[in-house]
């Protein structure tokens, strides 16, 4: 009788955050256009009003190891009783779905917190809440992460939890069919939202035949025939201890951290059936992509050149080179000139975005279509002075000391550093690269940044342009 009562609930529950999601999606476009709410992050400021300031991190992450060989990059932390564990499963992202079953791992994502083992999902939900526990999934186009975070005291029930939800997922058809429903809404809503069109087609036109072209979020027919599976297969297939890479942060020690590294992920089979991608062989020179929308009044455009990989020599000279020209938000050069000066835009920003199978320069930014012409040119301009003239002592000296000022925002939350864990076992940064980060920004030299600038400003960036421009696609 409960059961049935926690399904009623639990679409209730569903049908509630569809319509919100709904609701905020549209009010997230609406701000967005007026205020590029993304780009008026200002570090330095955020910095010198934080408490984490003047902290300093002393603790030593080790690596730790279960009797059948799981490892974890491990943090103890006392500060606060939670313990935190962060994970993921390399090569089980959505570029690597099948092309029939597109959709499956953000599916899969929800599904998992809809109901394992004896618990339906409202009771899974509510002894979460009550008990403080904290389980989550997410995907990107490489792998497939999930999250455990828990109060000492409750640690038995979270660990049990998971334990449920990677064992014995329900699946249930009712929740398969509302999640279903949930992922097309999300379509449906991108196809009427200008920046989510716009990454897509710079996804499909950009990566061509490579996987990572593939729609992110699926495609309403491949979404209609998933099936619960499905989702067990992909789990079957992609979930397992030769794969996994584990962080954990918290109020444990050693020895009690590995054995609930063992509880966790014990039950996991030893080998996985993943791939991994065929490294993207991208050509880049100033092409341009236009996607006509009538009466917009907003030009939106992405651009891209080559990256580097965190392994490379470049990665932190490029990293310096990158954060002046467009990666410090209003600080940055290019804000600078186009946003400040000119006025010609609410926000322009570069990043790098570095996957699996390829290292990018991207950025992105918008106008008027009045103003757009303008905000490009300079943008070209500025790209071409950074090649040419790179950086200056000045600048070099700013960025550094900002870099290495606000490292410590990093450590905001246990939950955060377990991310970082994860990431830099698999960036293979080293075991020690909290101690040694700031060590590799101090050591960058102006002729190492402007060596870097060089070589990857010297290419003209590809642009997919969505508002303004010509009819058709042209190269």
């Amino acid at each position: 009788m409960r059961r049935h009562h926690g399904k009623r609930r639990g679409f209730i529950y569903y049908t509630r955050w569809l319509l919100i999601l709904a609701l905020i999606t549209v009010a997230y476009n609406y701000l967005s256009k007026i205020y590029a709410v993304s780009n008026y992050i200002d570090a330095d400021k955020i910095y010198a009003s934080s408490v984490l300031k003047d902290r300093n991190f002393s603790g030593k992450v080790k690596e730790i190891s279960t009797t059948d060989g799981i490892k974890a990059y491990f943090l103890e932390e006392h500060s606060i009783p939670i313990v935190s564990v962060s994970f993921l499963f390399k090569n089980s992202g959505y570029a690597h779905e099948n092309e029939k079953s597109l959709g499956l791992t953000h599916i899969l994502a929800d599904m998992l917190l809809s109901g394992a083992g004896e618990y339906d999902l409202l009771q899974f939900k509510d002894l979460c809440e009550e008990n403080g526990i904290k389980i989550g999934f997410d995907v990107d186009a490489d792998d497939f992460s999930g999250y455990l975070q828990f109060p000492v005291a409750n640690q038995k029930t979270g660990v049990k939890l998971f334990k449920s939800v990677m064992n014995s997922p329900l699946f249930e058809e009712e929740y398969l069919a509302l999640s279903k429903s949930q992922l097309q809404t999300i379509l449906r809503l991108r196809r009427e939202n200008p920046e989510a069109i716009l990454s897509d087609k710079f996804s499909e036109t950009i990566f061509n035949s490579h996987p990572y072209a593939r729609a992110k979020f699926g495609e309403n027919k491949t979404i209609s025939a998933l099936k619960a599976d499905d989702l067990r297969n992909f789990m079957h297939k992609n979930f397992a201890k030769d794969n996994l890479i584990i962080g954990i942060v918290g109020d444990i020690d050693e020895e009690n951290a590995e054995i609930l590294l063992k509880d966790m992920f014990g039950m996991l089979p030893e080998k996985s059936k993943t791939v991994a991608l065929p490294k993207a062989d991208l050509q880049f020179g100033g092409h341009e992509y236009f996607l006509p929308r009538d009466n917009s009044a907003q030009a939106i455009t992405q651009f891209v050149t080559h990256g580097t990989t965190r392994q490379s020599a470049d990665f932190y000279p490029l990293y310096i080179a990158n954060y002046i020209f467009g990666g410090s938000g209003l600080n940055s050069r290019i804000s600078g000139i186009i946003r400040e000066k000119e006025g010609l835009t609410y926000g322009i920003y570069t990043y790098l975005s570095i996957f699996d199978a390829v290292a990018l320069l991207k950025g992105s930014f918008s106008a008027t279509p009045d103003n757009f012409i303008r905000a490009k040119e300079l943008l070209l301009s500025e790209w071409q002075k950074m090649a040419e003239k790179g950086i200056s002592v000045a600048e070099l000296k700013a960025a550094k000391d900002s870099l290495l000022a606000s490292n410590n925002l990093r450590f905001a939350s246990t939950g955060g550093i377990a991310d970082m864990l994860v990431a830099i076992q698999k960036e293979n940064l080293g075991i020690d690269f909290f101690e040694k980060r700031n060590g590799y920004i101090e050591a960058v030299t102006l002729e190492e940044v402007n060596a870097a600038a060089k070589k990857y400003f010297s290419i003209t960036p590809d642009f997919v342009i969505i508002g303004a421009g010509e009819k058709e696609d042209k190269q």
